[in-house]
């Protein structure tokens, strides 16, 4: 059975001691620790070695992050000369997180707490250029951690000061994964069960007005036509209420004006532009209810959208708003 591949990216010598037994715990849990001083990257003999690297980032399935002191290397597609700031260019670290976040692969990030710590110097002397820091070679690695933290979703980050804390931390956060994973399994079974009970349903549907249908130009043959035909109206009616219903900005007119059914759909139905329609909300419009509200709602492009959806289920043209 395959298992879960880690793919563990930092600086190696300043954190070697924390791959090193991270690797350990990640092998007891079952799982295949990925770490380049492992020999288990496959590395190509006509690319540089860190864009194997990258490449088998994107095959793993849990991200590590471990940000220390060191910036580490360029890529090797860096323009780079030795001796120069490392500001403006990438490390391979960095890169090996780019692609992990690129194919949404979970990632967990770890930061050593005293760089954490001088991370908050930095953000409030930022244009100070005469402050040492003692515990990292490079401020990139502060502008690496601001790129961490601007991430929108897939960066959860723990501050660590021993590799217990690391460990301890790792094994509620992949218990978490788990779980969810479980449970999502759990609610895509009940989905395709609800999925297959709704087909059932549509198939006994159909057969039920296929025998109706049939009943009713036995009885009255002479009317059959004309009764189907008036059936399917008030069928195809009640579809389009159905979908008006489910409509955000028809649920919006009803909570917040208060509006009856019917008003609704002449809302919905009869202007043929943006003025026609405040003029008729002007005249259902009650004396708790400011027309203007309703002015600046239906100057957003959502509203705007919603409505002429509205429009669209009862075959009218859309609005050019």
């Amino acid at each position: 059975m395959a298992r879960p591949r880690v793919f563990v990216s930092s600086t190696y010598y300043d954190l070697k001691y924390i791959r090193a037994s991270l690797e350990g715990f990640i092998e007891s849990l079952g799982f295949e620790a990925i770490l380049f001083e492992r020999g288990n990257i496959p590395f190509h003999s006509d690319t540089p070695l860190d864009q194997s690297c990258y490449h088998e980032v994107e095959n793993a399935d849990i991200f590590v992050l471990i940000v220390g002191g060191r910036y580490g290397s360029p890529t090797s597609d860096s323009h780079h000369t030795t001796g120069q700031p490392l500001e403006g260019h990438l490390s391979i670290t960095r890169r090996e997180f780019n692609s992990a976040q690129e194919r949404d692969i979970p990632t967990f990030i770890l930061v050593d707490n005293a760089v954490r710590s001088e991370h908050y110097t930095y953000l409030q002397n930022k244009n100070n250029k005469d402050i040492k820091y003692a515990h990292v070679d490079n401020v990139a690695v502060f502008h690496f951690l601001d790129e961490i933290l601007e991430k929108g979703q897939n960066n959860p980050v723990y501050n660590f000061e021993k590799v217990t804390e690391i460990e301890s931390w790792l094994r509620e956060q992949w218990a978490g994964l788990f779980r969810d994973l479980l449970r999502s399994k759990s609610q895509q079974q009940q989905l395709s069960a609800l999925n297959i009970q709704i087909r059932e349903l549509q198939l006994a549907n159909e057969t039920l007005k296929n025998y109706l249908e049939a009943v009713v130009r036995k009885v009255d043959p002479n009317n059959s036509d004309e009764i189907v035909k008036i059936e399917k109206q008030k069928a195809e009616e009640n579809k389009k209420n159905l979908e008006l219903q489910k409509n955000n900005f028809i649920i919006y007119l009803m909570e917040h004006f208060s509006l009856k059914e019917e008003d609704i759909k002449s809302l919905v139905e009869n202007p043929s532009d943006i003025q026609e329609l405040i003029s008729l909300m002007n005249t259902f419009i009650d004396k708790n209810h400011s027309i203007d509200d309703f002015k600046e709602t239906m100057l957003r492009p959502m509203p705007q959208i919603l409505y002429n959806k509205a429009r669209e289920t009862l075959g009218k043209p859309l609005i050019d708003f």
